[in-house]
């Protein structure tokens, strides 16, 4: 049975982690996040796009309960920018 040093412990390691490490119910956060096939930020300049994406987006957050620190890591993978005539590529 774990005390609650080491359970205090845990929870501190879990929010200083990266998005990508942080492990929520033994699946990391960033695998949580694509299994809900997020939508993607294109370039976009129409602002009720960019809105949809948005809600979009928090609604995914809200569902894997991700903490407010890392939806900035888990957001930005999502953005890609045109490239000229080969397409669009993730921001990085």
């Amino acid at each position: 049975m774990q005390t609650m040093a080491q359970t205090t412990a845990a929870l501190q390691a879990q929010v200083q982690a990266p998005a990508h490490k942080v492990v929520f119910g033994g699946v990391p956060m960033m695998e949580r996040f694509r299994r809900m096939t997020p939508p993607f930020f294109k370039d976009e300049s129409d602002p009720i796009i960019a809105e949809s994406w948005l809600r979009e987006t928090k609604k995914i957050f809200r569902a894997i309960r991700c903490a407010e620190e890392e939806r900035v890591t888990l957001a930005t993978y999502m953005l890609q920018v045109k490239v000229g005539f080969e397409g669009y590529m993730h921001v990085v």
